[in-house]
């Protein structure tokens, strides 16, 4: 999908693509072949993708499918996804197709809990698991750092450059993500059984794996909208932490936290005004006692921020 902004360094970095200008005409180009990428539309994009998923799933006796993913709590690879088809109406086809999304992260590290693994990116994760599978795998190689552009062995590159594709390509991850889930069958059913998976055995007990792990399509759609109003109530507290965006990157961090506590406990700039005006710096007090995940320096500023804010007759505190 051709992007509507430049891409950053990080998102240069890891999909190794990057926009320029011809004339008038935007397009993308690869870092590692140096040739033009045709981009689609957005919505062009998500056509052959629904396209795809229906011949897919058609071959399945089910007719449904689940869509696995690797990500953190945060999700937001299946919300960016439910943004694009809403946009579009689409979310009514995708759901005739897709009844959930799965996460494959949480399934790994409860598959291998044993094994100590809390943070792992994908592409480290198939590493230990390759290397789990041949009996190779220590400690050392758990902790061992794969910073980079995430090179995998294959037949494709450039010639000047190491051959192999790179993380950040979609087809890559997407591969890695079936491969890795997989294998977590199959080191589960060995222990069990010495006897080797059938192809559709293996895809039946990798469905039955990832079901508990996955979320139904209608419950994400409505964490979506929940974090909608959460983002609103969020930029609801915009003018008063101006002077903590203008600073350094600690300051701008503390506003984002505050932000977000505030919000998620249904607060906004109107609702927190009118408790102030009713009890003044007490009543602001007593009602963010209910956020515990600050700590108490932290509400003491917070606190301190607010009545600052609200009262008139007390100068606005700036951070140094």
């Amino acid at each position: 999908i051709m992007p509507y902004m430049n891409l950053n360094q990080a998102a240069r970095r890891r999909h190794q693509i990057r926009v320029i200008s011809i004339g008038f005409y935007r397009m993308l180009k690869s870092m590692q072949t140096y040739e033009i990428i045709k981009s689609k539309s957005e919505v062009a994009a998500l056509m052959d993708f629904l396209n795809w998923l229906e011949t897919l799933v058609a071959k399945q006796p089910n007719k449904e499918g689940i869509v696995m993913l690797y990500h953190d709590e945060r999700k937001f690879i299946p919300y960016m996804i439910l943004v694009a088809l809403k946009k579009y109406s689409l979310i009514d086809r995708f759901n005739r197709t897709v009844k959930a999304f799965a996460n494959t992260c949480p399934m790994a590290k409860a598959f291998l809990g044993k094994h100590g693994i809390k943070n792992c990116g994908l592409r480290k994760l198939s590493k230990l698991l390759a290397k789990s599978k041949d009996g190779n795998s220590t400690k050392e190689d758990e902790h061992e750092n794969v910073e980079g552009n995430a090179i995998i062995n294959d037949n494709s590159g450039p010639k000047n450059q190491k051959q192999g594709s790179f993380e950040g390509s979609a087809n890559v991850r997407a591969k890695m993500v079936y491969e890795m889930a997989l294998q977590l069958i199959e080191s589960e059913s060995s222990e069990s059984s010495e006897e080797a998976l059938e192809s559709s055995e293996a895809e039946v007990k990798l469905l039955n794996a990832v079901k508990p792990f996955s979320h139904l399509l209608n419950s994400t759609v409505l964490e979506l909208k929940d974090r909608n109003d959460s983002l609103g109530r969020q930029n609801s507290f915009r003018p008063i932490f101006l002077n903590y965006f203008r600073t350094t990157l600690h300051y701008r961090v503390r506003a984002v936290k505050y932000r977000i506590a505030l919000a998620e406990h249904g607060f906004t700039l109107k609702s927190l005004r009118a408790i102030w005006s009713d009890k003044r710096k007490a009543g602001l007090e007593l009602v963010l006692t209910a956020i515990d995940s600050l700590k108490t320096e932290e509400m003491a500023e917070l606190l301190n921020l607010l009545d600052s804010y609200y009262d008139p007759s007390k100068a606005t505190i700036k951070p140094k």
